[in-house]
């Protein structure tokens, strides 16, 4: 999905690719089809929702449990889209970086790792905010860290059974601020 398409920016912060695309809200906010409105960069083509609108689907992966706002088929994979999370300020293309939150982006990617352990496909993370459309990708030390840790995780939130991809993330991420490499990545990119 990602290179094919004209992203307006990209940064490398704690160690997530992050591709930016920027929108004006009222003209994307406005249009009918789901696809052309959450996803805007992707107007035009075949991507659809797995589930119908407004039906959010709960998806499990050993003990990650996850509910993302939408997941898309696109191609021969998925997209899981993540759109309410934020505060819902809009980011501006030159100080982006510096408004991200690493929480968000962690828990958009704790998602698509449950949505791709139970569907067994190849699977996009997506955030929209007010004006901004991010995809993640993950290097393979942050992917490690979080699948290693759903067990600690599980037992640090108390958690009997599942651990969510919130409670995931949170747990993750003052452990992938320390991991050397990644701390150092994400100073040089902002």
């Amino acid at each position: 999905m990602s290179d094919a398409l004209n992203w307006h920016d990209e940064a490398e912060l704690l160690g997530v690719r992050i591709r930016a695309w920027f929108f004006d809200p009222a003209e994307v906010d406005a249009r009918a089809d789901f696809v052309a409105r959450q996803v805007p960069i992707l107007r035009g083509s075949a991507a659809h929702l797995l589930v119908p609108e407004g039906q959010r689907e709960t998806y499990r992966a050993g003990a990650l449990q996850a509910q993302p706002d939408a997941v898309l088929v696109h191609g021969n994979g998925l997209l899981c889209l993540s759109y309410k999370g934020g505060d819902g300020r809009l980011h501006e293309p030159g100080l982006w970086r510096r408004q991200w939150r690493a929480d968000i982006m962690l828990q958009c990617i704790a998602q698509a790792m449950a949505v791709a352990g139970q569907r067994q496909q190849p699977t996009a993370a997506l955030w929209r905010g007010a004006n901004l459309l991010c995809q993640f990708d993950p290097s393979p030390p942050v992917l490690e860290c979080l699948a290693t840790h759903i067990g600690a995780a599980r037992h640090y939130w108390r958690e009997p059974v599942q651990v969510s991809a919130a409670q995931l993330a949170s747990f993750c991420e003052p452990r992938l601020r320390v991991l050397p490499g990644l701390a150092v990545a994400e100073t040089a990119a902002a």
